[in-house]
């Protein structure tokens, strides 16, 4: 039976998979409502699978649903959203679809949501004189009366866009002054106003710069030097929390993310506690593993205050849950993990994304370290502050098993396959084989980037990239391949839906014993495997590891949303994951 209040609480947390997963089930069992569609086709828009939600929302009866005022809101944003990733007559054709269909949600239904919106895509079919008018009289439009908190500042937030339309900025800033008042907390509520705004600014030409006060507080990633025995350095200690508690106040970091190791880890993470921030605690092997390595050798109170930190943390995250066996590279990927996060929760927020050092101004030799740290983050071309600090050299972790170094390498990796596939019939099976699988291998053949490892089983692919971008490129390439393919005249279902899980993190090369072929096995090939069954159909959704390394890195050839958690299998706990698409 659909539960209607339960997949809207999932929708409202963010958890979008689970949701579908519900009202792909009721539909399966032939529940038919608007609820369930509407659920379903909601679900897969804001999974980033477009394309699939429109045939979707048309199959279901939803087109059909003119007296329904969220299934003509959600067809109007359907075709918004293919406007805005389109170019050219096919965004100008899109956008206007989209005019109509909000045309019709304001005529019918009355509100300003309509006629803004109508007003904001009559700018994207290039019609800016018309967009202004259009605006004009939404201005007209009189709020609803006793709104508060979050609906009282997307009425504000809503007139902010008309006024800006308008071409009067100035008006426009003095009522995001005004929306936020409302709602000065509503973080992602001001985010969904803030990448509205910019894309019109993208559109107009106009500085951007305008919406810096009504951005969220930044994130931070933060990273430090072991400062030794918590005795000897208690007056060190001090003196460096008074210069991160001002650093913290400068850069209006409201979210950290990092590792507590003994010394300057802690202190920053007790400072973001103490003003009120988030903390994001981000742990390269199991708890008990980190505090044997990395705090208790420094000193029993430094095992306290880590106690104290792991239990206001708002989130702990392990890069993995094994214990640490002399492979320094764990360490690395942690700190690449928590720089991802910090970059996409920026990105959520639509806010600032920077680096918090304490560093000594030495480089280390090592793979991981505050230097690697401050080298990682610097390709990325974000902003750092650096509070250097004199100390003497930290004691050398000597690998657990040095004689025999282990043979890891860190490794992008992708697995997809058909939803469908295994209701063909067997005549259908060969058309299968030859065309669609023929068609991914081309779309294979033609990446710049081809994988470094290949595997493949009935409708079953597992591809291994050296590079984050080079698997998300992949992935892209076979959802238009697939997405391009006529299955009707190849005599196969059109439901047939290919979906890709993908994940980045280190891996073990090995030589399979039985086929004497190269295999790349381990706990994180696991992770990307037990994705991609919860990936919604005509989608690619990846692993917080690779979405933030590719947010930190290429944020302008692809993007990543959150889109849920995966329901956790066999052991695996749930994890989260994000819907992957081209950058617009």
């Amino acid at each position: 039976m659909f539960d209607k209040d339960k997949v809207a609480a999932l929708i409202q947390r963010g958890e979008i998979l689970a949701a579908y997963d519900i009202a792909h089930a009721a539909l399966e069992a032939g529940e038919i409502s608007r609820d369930i569609a509407y659920a379903a086709v909601l679900c897969l828009a804001r999974s980033g699978a477009a394309d699939f939600a429109r045939a979707e929302y048309v199959r279901l009866g939803l087109d059909r649903a003119d007296d329904d005022s969220d299934a003509v809101a959600l067809g109007a944003r359907l075709l918004k959203d293919v406007a805005l990733s389109a170019r050219g007559r096919r965004r100008a054709a899109f956008a206007r679809a989209s005019i109509r269909r909000y045309e019709a949600l304001f005529h019918r239904f009355g509100g300003l949501y309509g006629a803004i919106n109508a007003a904001t895509m009559t700018l994207m079919a290039g019609d800016a004189a018309g967009a202004r008018v259009r605006a004009t009289e939404a201005l007209k439009i009189p709020p609803p009366p006793g709104l508060t908190g979050e609906a009282a500042y997307y009425e504000a937030a809503s007139r902010a866009e008309a006024r800006f339309l308008t071409g009067d900025l100035e008006a426009a800033r003095l009522t995001m002054v005004q929306a936020l008042a409302h709602a000065p907390q509503a973080f992602a509520a001001h985010a969904s106003t803030l990448r509205q705004l910019e894309m019109l600014c993208r559109e107009t030409g106009v500085d951007p710069a305008w919406l810096a006060p009504f951005r969220p507080p930044v994130c931070a990633h933060f990273t430090g030097h072991i400062l030794g025995p918590a005795s000897d350095a208690a007056v060190a200690d001090c003196a460096l929390r008074h210069q991160v508690d001002a650093l913290l106040r400068e850069q209006r970091v409201g979210f950290g993310y990092g590792s507590l190791a003994a010394g300057a880890d802690i202190v920053f993470a007790e400072a973001l506690l103490a003003a009120g921030a988030e903390l994001h605690v981000v742990l390269p092997v199991s708890r008990e593993s980190f505090v044997e390595v990395s705090v208790a050798p420094f000193g029993a109170p430094w095992v306290e205050r880590f106690e104290r930190c792991m239990s206001a943390a708002t989130s702990i995250r392990y890069a993995s849950q094994d214990p640490y066996l002399g492979d320094e590279q764990i360490f690395a990927y942690s700190s690449q993990v928590a720089m991802g996060c910090a970059v996409l929760r920026a990105q959520t927020l639509s806010t600032e994304a920077i680096q918090l050092a304490v560093w000594d101004g030495h480089e280390t030799g090592g793979p991981a370290g505050v230097s690697y740290d401050l080298a990682y983050w610097a390709r990325g071309g974000r902003r750092r502050a650096v509070i250097r600090i004199e100390r003497p050299s930290p004691p050398r972790r000597v690998p657990a098993h040095p004689e025999e170094p282990p043979r890891r390498a860190m490794k992008a990796m992708l697995f997809a396959d058909v939803r469908g596939f295994g209701a063909l019939r067997d005549d259908q099976i060969p058309a299968f084989i030859e065309l669609v699988m023929g068609q991914m291998a081309r779309a294979i053949e033609r990446l710049a980037a081809r994988p470094s490892h290949i595997e493949t089983w009935g409708d079953g692919l597992f591809l291994v990239f050296d590079q984050p971008v080079d698997a998300a490129l992949a992935a892209l390439a076979l959802l238009e391949t697939h997405k391009a393919l006529d299955l009707r005249s190849l005599g196969l279902p059109r439901s047939l839906g290919l979906r890709i899980g993908g994940h980045y993190g280190p891996v073990h090369l090995r030589t399979h014993p039985l086929t004497r072929a190269p295999a790349v096995i381990g706990a994180h090939v696991v992770v990307a495997a037990r994705i991609e069954p919860d990936v919604a159909p005509g989608s690619a959704c990846v692993s917080e590891a690779l979405a933030g390394a590719l947010a930190t890195f290429h944020g302008d050839n692809v993007r990543c949303g959150y889109v849920g958690r995966t329901q956790g299998h066999k052991g695996f706990p749930a994890t989260p994951i994000f819907s992957l698409t081209r950058a617009p």
